[in-house]
C-alpha cells in the first residue's frame, strides 16, 4: 500500500490578467517565465538550505518564495512557504520538514497550472 498525498492548488487567473494588463502581454509572459523558473531554483535551493541545517538560508529562501508566488496569484502555495519560514525560525523540526514536503509537492501543481494557462513552454 502506498500513501499518496493529492494537494488541491489554484492559481488566480485575476492576477495573471491583471500583470498582463500592467505590463503588456509579451512583458508579462516573460516575468512570469522568469518568476516561475527562481520558484523552480528556489525549491532547490531550499532543499539544499535544509539538508544542511542552514535554518537561516531556509527562512530567507522560503520567504523569497512566498513573495513570488503571492505575484503570481499562488496564494496555497505562498501560504505554505511562510509555513516552512515558521517552523524553520521556530526550530521546529518535525514541522519543518513536512512542511517542506508539503511544499515540494503544492510546487509541483502550482508550477504546471501556471504553465498550463500562459501556455509557458520550457
Amino acid at each position: 500500500m502506498e500513501l499518496r498525498f493529492c494537494e488541491p492548488v489554484s492559481v488566480d487567473g485575476d492576477r495573471l490578467v491583471e500583470l498582463c494588463v500592467k505590463m503588456g502581454e509579451t512583458r508579462a509572459e516573460e516575468m512570469i517565465a522568469l518568476s516561475v523558473d527562481n520558484l523552480w531554483r528556489g525549491m532547490e535551493t531550499l532543499r539544499a538550505a535544509y539538508e544542511a541545517h542552514q535554518w537561516k538560508d531556509v527562512i530567507e529562501q522560503s520567504g523569497g518564495m512566498s513573495k513570488i508566488a503571492e505575484n503570481l496569484g499562488l496564494t496555497l502555495f505562498a501560504r505554505v512557504a511562510r509555513d516552512v519560514a515558521a517552523c524553520a525560525d521556530r526550530s521546529d523540526g518535525p514541522a519543518l520538514s513536512a512542511s517542506i514536503c508539503r511544499l515540494h509537492r503544492i510546487a509541483d501543481s502550482s508550477i504546471n497550472s501556471v504553465w498550463e494557462l500562459c501556455d509557458i513552454s520550457v
